[in-house]
């Protein structure tokens, strides 16, 4: 109590603007027929999120800047003081442990295995969110707006 293990369903699309070296991500919840509801967990039906990705050179480097907006519906009521808590304590904290950990990350050159570049499309007239973009940079063509990391 009060927050039981949730389960999210979504679906993401993005588009990189390759004029104004930016990419945008939008997600949001989904119902699939494929993919029932659970006693084990709380299905979250209203989730959305939008990110604005600016990398310091170019997708391939490491180093972006980034800009997240998020909401869910928890469906439960947090008691005042936990509120509180969360925003006067919780969070803070929260930033300030993950900041001391991409500054250590960033020092220590850790190298990321799991990323997965972005690179320009070979056919113009192809944009380059119906892409799929692999590591080797050997995709073919994927549904729109998929990633895959």
């Amino acid at each position: 109590y009060p927050m039981y293990s949730r389960d999210y369903v979504y679906v993401r699309r993005y588009h990189v603007d390759w004029d104004s070296n930016l990419m945008v991500l939008v997600s949001r919840a989904v119902s699939h027929p494929q993919i029932p509801e659970t006693q084990d967990f709380v299905r979250v039906h209203s989730y959305q999120s939008r990110m604005v990705i600016r990398p310091h050179k170019s997708f391939d480097e490491n180093g972006f800047d980034y800009l997240l907006t998020y909401s869910d519906d928890p469906q439960t009521v947090f008691p005042r003081y936990c509120v509180n808590w969360m925003v006067s304590s919780g969070m803070p904290d929260f930033l300030d442990k993950l900041h001391a950990a991409a500054l250590r990350a960033r020092n220590l050159e850790v190298a990321l295995q799991d990323y997965t570049g972005a690179l320009k499309p070979k056919e113009p007239s192809r944009p380059p969110s119906q892409e799929r973009h692999t590591a080797g940079g050997h995709g073919g063509p994927s549904g729109p707006g998929q990633i895959y990391a």
